[in-house]
């Protein structure tokens, strides 16, 4: 540290004054001194009495006479003018009884508060301690990223019942009334979860409806029996993603359950068994899904390229997924349109109903159990539904390359059809 000063400085002393070998205080007068690091750094600083003790405040960087209009702000590159005129505020407040490190430090502690509760931090916080305990963890982010992106650096208390009905509207506008309804509820369960823990006072109420019913937005296309058949020839010759395809309609599974699955779930039973941590509703029971797999479905899990981990993957390193594009292209091919990936379990459940018991259908596609049934009744089940997977996949069969007297009898009944 050096001795003060007897003159003032200059700006252009400022500029010239050069770095030593160890830290190095240059005093202005009145207390404002300069602050030279080893690298170069500059910057200003004032030193002051405050109810008898000692007392710094770091003012800012030390920059050069660029703009002597402008308002110096603490913590912001100052120029010689600025600085000193920021001193004389500060001691202003000393003689009026304020300590002006303790206000600064003040000021900082209720930014980060505010920082710290952003809808974005808040979001991650809840996903952080939440998200195990969610059935659809990708889902539920997505959702939220599409409030954040735009609303996520404000904090939760400055955003506004207004601000969040025009995000809702710019979502059902360019994404659907289903997809503003599903982002809505997201919504609702963050802020009543961030209420919970805080003092905080949700701005969305009974008041936020849903644009589409939940029994109006469920869809209910299946695939018919002559849709089927050009889909599964159109998956035969579609690659890896024809056979995730296909295996879909064998399992009964969920398109993300399917893509996801490794090496390392498949038993050498013919038993892939989903863990809790990824299966839509193992999340309450933390219970893993076993699910039979057909001699059909084992076949094309056989015939797929073991590049990795994944069963259905380009490259081995990650899951088969952009759906969309995929699934585009194969429309085009098997001539099928209008469907989505979801409609194949529902594909499914429909033709276990035509060769199994409902309630052993219901096993298969993994649906909890109501009552007191969800209580008393522990039996696996597998056997049973290995059956129902046997016989779904013999069905499917049937249909995609019928019998010659299955096809006789379909010509002869179109004959009739004619001649009436």
């Amino acid at each position: 540290m050096t001795r003060p000063r007897t003159k003032p400085l200059t700006a252009v002393t400022v500029k010239n004054l050069k770095p030593g070998p160890v830290r190095r205080e240059v005093h202005d007068g009145h207390g404002l001194f300069l602050v030279i690091q080893p690298s170069g750094h500059k910057s200003w600083a004032l030193r002051y009495r405050f109810r008898g003790l000692s007392r710094k405040l770091t003012l800012g960087d030390a920059v050069k006479e660029i703009d002597p209009t402008s308002e110096p702000q603490l913590d912001s590159p100052l120029s010689l003018m600025a600085a000193r005129e920021l001193a004389i505020k500060a001691l202003r407040q000393v003689k009026s009884g304020i300590d002006p490190a303790a206000e600064k430090r003040k000021k900082r502690e209720a930014e980060s508060a505010a920082e710290a509760d952003t809808l974005r931090a808040v979001a991650d916080e809840y996903l952080r301690r939440e998200g195990d305990k969610l059935r659809t963890l990708d889902q539920r982010k997505a959702d939220l990223e599409l409030l954040c992106k735009p609303l996520g650096a404000l904090p939760l208390e400055q955003i506004s019942r207004g601000q969040f009905a025009r995000i809702f509207d710019h979502i059902a506008d360019t994404r659907g009334p289903v997809r503003r309804d599903r982002v809505l509820g997201a919504a609702k369960r963050l802020l009543t979860w961030h209420a919970s823990r805080s003092e905080y006072r949700p701005v969305l109420g009974r008041e936020s409806k849903r644009l589409v019913s939940i029994r109006e937005g469920a869809r209910s296309r299946t695939l018919t029996d002559d849709e089927l058949r050009k889909v599964w020839l159109a998956a035969e010759q579609a690659g890896v993603f024809g056979a995730y395809l296909r295996l879909l309609l064998l399992t009964a599974s969920r398109r993300s359950e399917a893509a996801g699955m490794r090496r390392s779930e498949l038993e050498g039973t013919g038993l892939w068994v989903i863990p809790w941590e990824r299966y839509k509703t193992g999340a309450k029971s933390k219970t893993d899904m076993p699910i039979p797999l057909s001699e059909a479905a084992q076949a094309i899990i056989a015939a797929q390229p073991n590049r990795g981990e994944y069963i259905f993957s380009y490259t081995g390193k990650y899951p088969l997924s952009n759906f969309a594009n995929a699934k585009r292209a194969f429309d085009a091919a098997c001539g099928v349109t209008d469907w989505h990936l979801h409609d194949l379990r529902r594909t499914a459940r429909t033709l276990l109903s035509r060769v199994t018991t409902p309630d052993i259908a219901e096993r298969c596609l993994g649906h909890v159990l109501l009552g007191q049934r969800a209580t008393y009744d522990w039996h696996r089940y597998e056997d049973e539904m290995r059956a129902a997977f046997e016989a779904l996949a013999a069905l499917i069969e049937r249909i995609v390359r019928p019998p010659a007297a299955d096809v006789a009898d379909l010509a002869k009944e179109r004959g009739k059809r004619r001649r009436t």
